[in-house]
């Protein structure tokens, strides 16, 4: 079949129209429960994982070591998921890391703002005044989110296969409009999209277990062949392509692994 990438700003009826979608074709549902998941399998208290992927940085502002290493289990943990196939996922800017796998369905969900207050000021119990300025800060957020990972403005209608206004449409309507398009043959899984996913998969993972040791500069993955590009001083350790190759090994799918050092000249002290 297929995965389906809903994007949505706050208070879009996204998470509904995605459990539906999810309920009707027999899918696993995902969206910021991956977070708690990469928190675990990487060993990041929970609470700090989350306050550190709320808040993009500024537009001026690098992404920070922190943010990029939790970024990056984030991504792996997503991955892992999606290359199982039968997957509706609605959450941080998610189809920006499949958009070259042909079988990723992404859809961007819209409603007028005024109907998303209503329903803020609802759900939230805030003032219309508070859920309008809770709106723009966390539609602020997501498109910085966007603007860092792949320099694209998430709100941009061009980057998606569907927009869908929901407006005068019921979830179950929205759900069934995007069902009924999932099915046509050109967002099917073959055989290439399948090994393209893996590979991302793969790439993803192994950037996520060097992170902590030794950051890549570049990963690549291509039917089990990963090659690894790292910066290493002139005098660092010869074991540190030893040591990258032992940890990318680690991962699942790895068969082969190149490493190439990057040399960068330090300081005499």
């Amino acid at each position: 079949m297929s995965i389906i990438m809903i994007s949505r700003g706050a208070h879009h009826r996204g998470k509904e129209v995605a459990e539906k979608i999810a309920s009707k074709l027999g899918y696993e549902s995902l969206s910021r429960d991956i977070l708690l998941e990469a928190s675990r399998k990487y060993d990041v208290p929970e609470v700090k994982f989350k306050k550190s992927m709320e808040r993009a940085p500024n537009f001026f502002e690098k992404l920070g070591f922190e943010k990029e290493k939790y970024l990056s289990y984030m991504q792996a943990a997503l991955l892992n998921h999606l290359k199982k196939d039968h997957i509706v996922y609605h959450g941080l800017a998610g189809h920006l890391f499949v958009k070259d796998v042909s079988h990723a369905f992404s859809v961007r969900i819209v409603v007028d703002m005024k109907d998303r207050v209503e329903y803020c000021m609802k759900s939230e119990s805030v003032s219309e005044e508070k859920a309008y300025e809770m709106l723009l800060r966390l539609d602020d957020q997501r498109k910085k989110w966007g603007l860092y990972l792949h320099g694209v403005d998430i709100t941009n209608p061009d980057q998606y296969d569907m927009v869908v206004n929901v407006n005068r449409l019921t979830s179950d309507a929205v759900a069934n409009i995007i069902c009924s398009t999932a099915t046509l043959e050109q967002f099917q899984t073959t055989d290439e999209s399948q090994r393209k996913i893996e590979d991302l998969a793969v790439e993803a993972e192994v950037r996520a277990v060097l992170m902590n040791v030794k950051p890549p500069k570049n990963v690549s993955a291509h039917n089990g062949v990963v090659s690894v590009k790292v910066q290493a001083g002139m005098f660092a350790d010869e074991n540190i392509a030893g040591m990258v190759e032992a940890l990318s090994r680690s991962v699942e799918g790895v068969k082969e692994v190149r490493t190439e050092i990057l040399p960068y000249i330090q300081p005499f002290e």
